[in-house]
């Protein structure tokens, strides 16, 4: 069903009169007169004045163009007026606990929307071009009537959190197993539904963290979600499991690991592996011919496979050496780092090309964009490149002092200037920008700024040839080792605060991002003779070294020489994707 602009418009006008319309609010004539970026509305008051207009907001309020923050809150809203269209710059949208029965389609048309909350209304359907907001990152529908989500969906690639909770689904919307939004939803928080059965396809969305299917009628899990390999968080309770110890796990509060290889051992079987499994075993008992016939039907198999490998990722162990790494080059990491900022995790690209099209481009919006997805606006890990030409004759050294007694040249800035200064410097304009903007709060891209508030030191990377820092996690890094379109070896490192598994799982991203964007590596000279195993399936074979991007481990150590870790392992870069192949360097 698509909703007609012009029949939300007719029951617009039939529920509100005009007499109730034509007087302005107090708080929107304010909010209009001052020029406010953000406006909540709710309180009884509020309320008594939208039942007297059967349910309806003033029109005013639809002509506060500048709003990015609305919120109307449990005001007995009934319908929304299709002038909500005009507010083109809204990027939070919240109409919780109202009596919304739908939404006008043209509220899709706000396409800076980032958050909508309609939860708590009386929703059964959603308009059907609700996939033109592409980048919603939250849509909260809970507590509603709906069974369903528009096919158009899949087309919302920013999608990070889905809560469908306390509705009447049967079923996961199949638009959830379709790319691009499969690529980045994360969340999907599902319970208090009437839910059956978890789709196989459920592997598809591959960055999915958090998991919530309590509350419904499976039966059965399968074996699929244990190969949602970010998974951290799931929740079946109060599900009729056949499985007595399945269901007896969940209950109990058991740890996510041993509900995760129980449903990875023990869970339904893929139905398309399941089917695939059954034909085998008829071919293989019908004689020699129909096993020479699967033979050749293997064979085919593996070059399909063959034919889904677009790059791969070359790893050079540590101990390689060439013109482009200084010999032993290392990260060493002094206690005092390791107090306010202990996690550190680097490596080394190899031989890039970034001087051709848009790749340099491309390669500094990635970074730009992972410190606000996967870094969490740079409150989890911090991403900094080095061109390696500038670190040539020496190591890198990861200490912390306090602010006042070092300086640094940040990247784009005229000169160099003292840590604690650039510091106050960087909250005096985030502190502008909120007041310019009329928010109640420091925007999210600043929030990282107070990880450092009342820290006594402050930590860093330095060159070891001449002590100049070159990096200032989480604020900035060195003006004297940027990289440009002509660099072709570069130091990756990155830093945080939460836990160093984080940090790889940045890196990780960070890397995979890179081939997908066609970021590859020119052939380089080594000085050792090398093999390479290949830790994907045998079946896949590749032979393509055009679309490889070549990564040097760099070993990190303590100030004793003891190593911390060396990144990239092999328990690194374990994609659930068959279209990036690893290969890792072996001695001879």
């Amino acid at each position: 069903t698509t909703f007609d602009i012009t029949c939300v418009a007719d029951k617009y006008r039939e529920v509100g009169s005009a007499d109730n319309m034509s007087y302005i609010w107090s708080e929107i004539k304010q909010a209009k007169e001052e020029q406010r970026r953000e406006l909540v509305l709710k309180g009884p008051e509020l309320k008594k004045k939208v039942d007297d207009a059967d349910g309806c907001l003033p029109d005013d309020l639809y002509e506060l163009s500048l709003l990015n923050f609305l919120e109307v809150n449990s005001l007995g809203v009934k319908c929304l007026n299709p002038k909500l269209e005009n507010l083109q710059n809204l990027s939070q949208l919240f109409l919780r606990q109202n009596l919304l029965t739908e939404i006008p389609a043209c509220a899709c048309n706000i396409i800076t929307l980032k958050i909508l909350d309609l939860s708590q209304n009386a929703l059964t359907l959603l308009p059907q071009n609700l996939g033109n907001l592409v980048n919603l990152q939250t849509l909260n529908v809970a507590h509603n009537s709906l069974s369903d989500v528009p096919e158009s969906a899949k087309a919302l690639a920013n999608l990070a959190v889905l809560d469908i909770s306390t509705n009447k689904f049967t079923e996961l919307p199949y638009c959830l197993f379709e790319l691009p939004l499969s690529a980045r939803l994360a969340e999907i928080h599902a319970s208090h539904n009437a839910i059956e059965d978890v789709k196989d396809e459920i592997e598809e969305i591959t960055m999915l963290k958090v998991f919530d299917l309590s509350n419904n009628q499976l039966n059965e899990l399968t074996k699929n979600i244990g190969y949602c390999l970010k998974l951290k968080q799931v929740n079946f309770k109060s599900n009729p499991l056949k499985d007595r110890r399945l269901r007896k796990l969940v209950d109990q509060d058991s740890s996510q690991k041993s509900i995760m290889d129980y449903i990875r051992s023990k869970g339904r079987q893929s139905k398309k592996k399941e089917s695939k499994s059954k034909n085998v075993n008829e071919k293989q008992t019908a004689g020699k011919g129909a096993r020479k016939k699967l033979k050749d039907q293997k064979a085919q198999e593996a070059e399909n496979i063959d034919e889904l490998i677009k790059c791969v990722i070359e790893v050079l162990k540590v101990e390689e050496q060439s013109t482009a790494v200084p010999e032993n080059f290392r990260v060493v990491v002094y206690e005092e780092a390791r107090e306010v900022r202990p996690f550190i995790v680097c490596c080394i690209l190899r031989g890039l090309t970034l001087d051709t099209g848009d790749k340099y481009k491309n390669f500094i919006t990635l970074q730009t964009r992972l410190h606000d997805e996967v870094c969490g606006k740079r409150t989890i890990a911090t991403i900094a490149t080095h061109d390696m030409s500038a670190l040539k004759t020496c190591f890198v050294e990861y200490d912390a002092q306090p602010p006042n007694t070092f300086k640094i040249h940040p990247l784009g800035r005229k000169a160099a200037v003292g840590a604690l200064e650039f510091y106050k410097r960087l909250c005096s304009e985030a502190e502008n920008m909120r007041k310019d903007k009329k928010r109640n709060q420091v925007s999210g891209i600043h929030k990282y700024l107070s990880m450092l508030k009342d820290q006594e030191q402050f930590a860093f990377l330095r060159r070891s040839s001449d002590d100049c820092i070159i990096s200032l996690p989480p604020l900035t890094n060195c003006d004297a080792t940027k990289i440009s379109p002509e660099s072709t070896d570069i130091f990756v490192e990155v830093t945080g605060t939460k836990s160093l598994r984080s940090c790889k799982d940045v890196l990780d991203e960070f890397l995979k991002r890179l081939v997908e964007l066609g970021c590859y590596s020119t052939a380089i000279k080594t000085n050792k003779e090398k093999d390479f195993y290949d830790d994907s399936s045998d079946e896949e074979n590749t032979e393509n070294p055009n679309h490889t991007l070549v990564v040097q481990q760099v070993r990190v150590e303590d100030e004793k020489g003891d190593v911390r870790v060396v990144y990239p392992a092999k328990t690194d870069l374990l994609f659930d994707t068959k279209e990036i192949k690893i290969l890792r360097y072996t001695e001879k």
